[in-house]
């Protein structure tokens, strides 16, 4: 890999140290337009999608670990960070203070923050998008965009949310929030983008009287996700082509309604399941 290591960062005040820490917070990150990722597998997903790596941090140990017995990922990862010149090595403690969370996951990487452009996507000719409206929980999101993966949806689309790379965001995607394209803009920048591409939206609301089952969603289409607490509530009502159309999941039992990831997983596959049956015609 590397006939010399550079030296062992040891300092909790290190100036690498203390930026790290400070990106940390949402609006900083932001603000340096940086994405930070705990861990070897999202680190290589990031890797994967074709995140700029900017800088890895792991302990000596951890390093001589992934040479020994490391997998493809791992290793070009510490590729990468040594062709950029971003490899830095650091002692467990200093490993704990710019990690996320209680404990370190091995490394950790920071990346240049992607473009999040409406049009700047590339969508298929028959698109399923996913917009998230008001989501506060991290965790959410992240979870949305594990299901959206697997759903085979085209786009995540984020109006007004947290910020989709928040450490808990991606942890709890698996990666996938770097294999999924998104895109950030407001309510009026993106129904002007669904009519330009000629999406049809569908808003996801308890008290619709169309269920599920029952809607077609074999076109081009877009399910409009809203806040956990509060629902879509007068957002998202109408677009300059008409009324957005209403969808609910018929629900069984006492409770009225689902978590918003779980909610996106039910309407994704259901839409996923739609178009395979017609494929298969």
């Amino acid at each position: 890999m590397t006939d010399s290591l550079p030296p062992v960062i040891r300092s909790h005040s290190n100036p690498k140290v203390r930026r790290l820490a400070k990106l940390r917070d949402n609006r900083t990150r932001r603000q340096a337009k940086s994405v930070l990722v705990d861990g070897w597998r999202e680190s290589a997903h990031a890797l994967q999608a074709g995140l700029e790596l900017v800088g890895l941090y792991l302990s000596s140990e951890e390093f001589s670990k992934s040479q020994t017995s490391g997998n493809a990922g791992q290793r070009r990862i510490l590729q990468q960070a040594t062709k950029a010149n971003g490899l830095t090595l650091v002692t467990d403690a200093v490993l704990s203070k710019i990690s996320f969370g209680q404990s370190s996951r091995g490394v950790v990487a920071e990346f240049k923050e992607p473009q999040a452009d409406l049009y700047g996507l590339k969508l298929s000719k028959n698109p399923l998008l996913l917009i998230l409206d008001r989501i506060e929980k991290p965790g959410n999101i992240g979870a949305v965009f594990r299901s959206a993966d697997a759903a085979g949806v085209d786009a995540i689309l984020l109006c007004d949310c947290t910020d989709r790379f928040n450490p808990n965001a991606v942890r709890n995607s698996q990666g996938a929030i770097f294999h999924v394209p998104s895109a950030v803009g407001t309510e009026q920048e993106i129904t002007a983008f669904m009519e330009k591409q000629k999406i049809q939206p569908f808003a996801a609301r308890v008290e619709s009287s169309d269920v599920l089952w029952k809607t077609e969603l074999t076109k081009p289409t877009a399910i409009i996700l809203g806040n956990e607490a509060d629902g879509l509530k007068e957002r998202w009502q109408q677009s300059s082509s008409g009324p957005i159309r209403g969808i609910r999941i018929p629900m069984n039992g006492k409770t009225d309604s689902l978590n918003v990831s779980v909610t996106a997983a039910i309407i994704a596959m259901e839409a996923s399941r739609q178009r395979s049956l017609i494929e298969m015609r």
